[in-house]
């Protein structure tokens, strides 16, 4: 009771009430009438009589009548945690004190009304300023007439209701005098208008000073920010406040450091390469174009490709392909200057040399073959390091940036097709340049038109009775403009530009036609027909192969498919895989060139092949290279094991086809048996071959 009353009396409430959980009131407080003392009050222990109050466990504000008195009663739940175990309210009892001090503070009169009834009211409380002539059961009437409205000219009023509940309904209705206002409005007029002119004025000033304080920080911003989009990152924006504006100014401060670390990883990102941290191609570009600018400057740019990048991508991953280029960009760098030393991307080097002198040229070659001798070390494989090298020299080669990159370039490119390791520019490779670009153009339209191509067939003999019942096709392409062309020069052409597959299938369908042509001559002659490993990549060649032999109705021996040992070595478990799928339908398969893509025993057993054919850089010399017969006479032994037929190709005399022969060769291909023909010519040297062998044994 007494935290009650010392609550109460802090807010100086006449009554205060306590109710807990279960309704009773635990707590009553009156204030006595005229005194500061309490009493309590005549409900305490009983239950509270309205509690519906209490349903939704917010502060409520009810009329609460006590005593023939009624109070304006305020209540607010008692919470431990979220849980309600009761309500405190405090009130104010409507009584004539109350109105008083509203009509002594206000100079108007007030009275509050109690409906108690249709349109009937009693008088709670009613409060009056000194109004003279004026009794007071007048002015108690007086507000009733006001409230229903009765005109009153002499009187502005205005009421509200003030409480509604429980159908008790308290309404405050004030008034005053007309004449009185407007008497009190005149005298005090002047002081009105000096009161407001001061007001005003203050609030300019106030105002002036305030955009002072605001405009001044705004502008140093505004100024900063200018600063700034110059590109200028060098000074601060300093505001003292510690208000919101000088808070936005640590931020525009914190937001200028991190573009400038942001500018700076920008512009390092455009002149250095991530992966190696190397100088990158506009960096070469501007060293260059700085380098052209003196006059009588002599330097060698070198273009240099790491070799087989994309089989250590394809077979350990790229993890390891990465480490492989920042080991070779870690071993450029030490060996020439980090500003001399370039990284254009993906595995592609450049280097400067501040010379264009051959020999110290060629002394660079040596100095890079050697930084590259020692092996890495990745993902347990030990890596050994291969560079392809171009360079062109200036201002010979090249009298500007862009040219001098292109030449270099160019000698790479070149270098690569030819398989050689350093290749100087030459002004002959830009004609041979222009001539491929041609060609890849006017190739598609060849395959279009067809009456382009032709195929060539180079026989192959037999050694155990000297018959020729097998040839390998080889295409030839009869350009209209530039004639015979290679096959070196264009297929590389049909890999690059995805034309491989037409190009193959065009080949094959041919292949089966000449056949069918020459069995209908009485010619039986099996043809080979080489694919490339682009072919093996497409996952419909095989049902391609079978659709071919199913349309011409070729028996299964008439062609064959040769691949070569390096596209097999490159992605070797994709490769086997379509292999084995031509196996299965019946095709025969021989591997071309073996001896020169490195492939292990183990791979060349899973290989379903039933041939081998030996390179001719192993033929050309093994009747007198003691080597060359070792590996040729071990491949010869091993491929009978495995039972696999042998041919050797390149054999250019008659020395080479004996030893051959000795050896357990089974066939037998070369320029020294018969270079490759065209269809017409070949029947006609088979039908001169046969004669000579008749002639021979006569």
């Amino acid at each position: 009771m007494v935290a009650l009353n010392n609550h109460r009396k802090r807010i100086n409430a006449d009554l205060a009430i306590a109710v807990n959980r279960e309704n009773l009131i635990t707590g009553q407080l009156l204030r006595r009438e005229n005194s500061s003392k309490v009493k309590v009050g005549p409900q305490q222990g009983k239950y509270f009589s309205s509690p519906e109050w209490f349903t939704d466990n917010e502060p409520l504000s009810q009329l609460y009548a006590l005593d023939n008195k009624v109070y304006q009663l305020s209540f607010s739940p008692l919470k431990i945690g979220q849980e309600v175990i009761g309500w405190i309210g405090y009130g104010y009892e409507i009584n004539s004190l109350l109105a008083q001090n509203f009509a002594d503070s206000t100079g108007l009169s007030i009275e509050f009304l109690l409906k108690t009834g249709k349109n009937e009211w009693s008088t709670l409380a009613a409060g009056h300023p000194n109004m003279e002539g004026m009794d007071s059961n007048y002015e108690e009437r007086l507000a009733v007439e006001l409230l229903d409205d009765h005109e009153q000219d002499s009187y502005i009023h205005t009421h509200t209701v003030i409480e509604e509940s429980d159908n008790r309904e308290i309404m405050a209705v004030i008034y005053g005098s007309r004449s009185n206002l407007l008497e009190a409005l005149r005298q005090n007029l002047w002081k009105l208008i000096v009161l407001e002119g001061a007001t005003i004025f203050a609030s300019l000033l106030a105002a002036y000073l305030l955009a002072g304080d605001i405009s001044r920080p705004v502008k140093k911003l505004v100024q900063q920010a200018r600063y700034i989009a110059k590109g200028n990152y060098d000074t601060s924006v300093n505001v003292n406040e510690k208000n919101e504006l000088g808070q936005l100014a640590d931020e525009f401060n914190q937001m200028q450091q991190a573009v400038l670390v942001r500018e700076q990883k920008i512009s390092h990102q455009l002149y250095y390469n991530t992966l190696t941290n190397l100088p990158n191609r506009n960096s070469l570009i501007e060293k260059l174009e700085g380098l052209f600018s003196v006059p009588d400057q002599n330097f060698t740019l070198m273009h240099l490709d790491i070799r087989r990048t994309k089989t250590v991508n394809d077979t350990l991953g790229y993890e390891t392909g990465d480490l492989m280029i920042k080991d070779v960009g870690q071993r450029l760098s030490n060996l020439n200057d980090d500003s001399l030393t370039f990284h254009l991307g993906a595995d592609e080097f450049a280097i400067l040399l501040m010379t264009s002198d051959m020999e110290t040229i060629q002394q660079w070659q040596q100095r890079l073959e050697a930084t590259m001798d020692a092996p890495l070390c990745g993902e347990g494989t030990l890596l050994h390091l291969q560079l392809h090298i171009g360079f062109a020299r200036a201002p010979e080669d090249g009298a500007d940036a862009q040219k001098l990159l292109q030449k270099a370039d160019t000698a790479l490119s070149h270098g690569k097709r030819e398989m050689k390791a350093f290749q100087s520019y030459l002004p002959e490779m830009d004609a041979d340049a222009n001539q491929r670009l041609g060609l890849v153009n006017d190739l598609k339209v060849a395959l279009e038109a067809g009456d382009q191509l032709v195929l060539f067939y180079q026989p192959k003999m037999q050694f155990s009775n000297g018959q020729i019942a097998h040839l390998e096709a080889l295409i030839r392409w009869q350009h209209p403009e530039q004639g015979m062309v290679p096959p070196d020069a264009f297929i590389s052409i049909a890999e690059q530009t995805g034309q491989i597959d037409a190009l193959t299938l065009w080949v094959i369908n041919e292949a089966a036609r000449q056949y069918l042509e020459w069995q209908k001559q009485g010619l039986n002659l099996s043809i080979a027909v080489n694919i490339s490993a682009e072919n093996l990549k497409n996952p419909h060649f095989a049902e391609e192969m079978n659709n071919i032999w199913q349309n011409y109705q070729l028996p299964i021996d008439a062609l064959s498919l040769e691949i070569t040992e390096s596209a097999v070595v490159a992605d070797p478990a994709s490769a086997i895989q379509m292999l084995c799928e031509l196996k299965n339908q019946g095709i025969k398969l021989s591997i071309d060139d073996y001896g020169t893509g490195y492939s292990s025993l183990a791979q060349l057993k899973q290989m379903p092949v039933s041939e081998l054919k030996i390179d001719r850089s192993f033929v050309d010399k093994v009747e007198s290279d003691p080597d060359d017969q070792i590996i040729v006479r071990s491949t010869i032994r091993m491929a009978h094991d495995m039972g696999l037929s042998v041919v050797a190709e390149g054999i250019e005399d008659q020395q080479t086809l004996n030893w051959l022969e000795q050896n357990g060769c089974d066939l037998a291909q070369g320029y020294f048996i018969s270079r490759p023909l065209p269809a017409n010519e070949l029947k006609e040297w088979l039908q001169k071959e046969e004669q000579r062998k008749m002639d021979s044994h006569a």
